[in-house]
């Protein structure tokens, strides 16, 4: 198969048939009759060997053949777009640009009510939307530039080694304890049974004794905090899970149970509710936050700057 026998135009109408399941409605997207969609869905089909698309009561499905070529026929398209267009401009103040950005309510609580006030007074014509991160890193949508960023922790995300990768945090984990209990009190626990000493930091023992309920966004079992605890030849006791800071935090206010999460998610939940944050043993983890994008829109101004502009908030200087 060789591409010079590929009229380049087709990869176009793959596109528009892929996005849109319908020769009807691509043909529409590029402009042209229904027709010759129609032809061009037929030299497609003949040049790869396959069906591509193949009529159901659903609509027009796209074969396991079709699917493996969408995503490398989409990189390309795009990059070629990019490099043929006018070099693009953004100027923050006059665009109406809306970012997507693909996240875990970490990030909801932590990073995006600076970013939006600070969006107010920069670029107030700029919108947000947040998708919320699963157990599937989004690349078909980062390429697609459906999706812009795509923001969590090495805890939940496996990076493939194409994608851009920069960590811009390391933070430390804290635990969440209901306010009354006699831990919670200012002071140091030095011998006996320091469950029910005050104390300044969360002990090994009480990491090990004490209830835990698992705050887990992305329905995972395990965390980098059971893997250290493993190292070590213990295991924590994990009374309920939970895919809500929310709810895990309303579950530690009325409970004896501990809660542990990134440290300023930990501080601003007990601004709000009857909880008390603790630092954990020092050698436990920390956690990194990491920005992801697509090497092929790397170089979109608009990006560039929302880039530097959440870095910023992330790492005040």
């Amino acid at each position: 198969m060789k591409l010079h026998q590929l009229d380049l135009n087709l990869l176009l109408a793959f596109d528009a048939l892929m996005a849109q399941g319908s020769v009807t409605r691509a043909a529409e997207t590029l402009f042209i009759s229904q027709p010759a969609m129609s032809h061009a869905l037929n030299r497609l089909r003949t040049f790869f060997g396959d069906p591509l698309l193949v009529r159901t009561p659903q609509g027009m499905l796209p074969t396991p053949r079709a699917q493996r070529l969408h995503l490398g026929v989409q990189q390309a398209l795009r990059l070629l777009e990019q490099q043929l267009s006018d070099e693009e401009v953004f100027e923050p103040s006059q665009s109406k640009r809306r970012f997507v950005l693909c996240t875990t309510d970490y990030v909801e609580c932590v990073l995006i009510p600076p970013l939006i006030q600070r969006l107010k007074r920069l670029a107030p014509g700029v919108t947000i939307e947040i998708r919320i991160l699963r157990d599937t890193l989004p690349e078909a949508e980062l390429a697609s530039g459906e999706i812009d960023l795509v923001l969590g922790f090495d805890e939940y995300m496996q990076v493939p080694g194409y994608l851009g990768k920069e960590t811009w945090l390391t933070e430390p984990l804290a635990g969440l304890v209901r306010a009354d209990l006699p831990m919670a009190a200012p002071g140091l626990a030095e011998s006996g049974d320091d469950s029910a000493l005050p104390a300044e930091r969360i002990s090994l023992s009480q990491l090990i004794e004490m209830p835990h309920v698992f705050h887990s966004p992305l329905g995972t079992s395990e965390a980098s905090l059971d893997r250290y605890l493993k190292t070590l030849g213990f295991s924590r006791t994990i009374s309920v899970n939970s895919q809500s800071y929310m709810s895990a935090a309303a579950i530690v206010s009325q409970s004896d149970h501990l809660l542990v999460l990134p440290s300023m998610v930990a501080e601003l939940l007990a601004s709000h509710w009857p909880l008390k944050s603790l630092p954990l043993p020092e050698d436990v983890p920390d956690y990194h936050l990491n920005c992801v994008w697509h090497p092929v829109h790397a170089q979109q101004p608009a990006l560039i700057w929302l880039k530097a502009l959440m870095k910023e908030l992330v790492n005040p200087v």
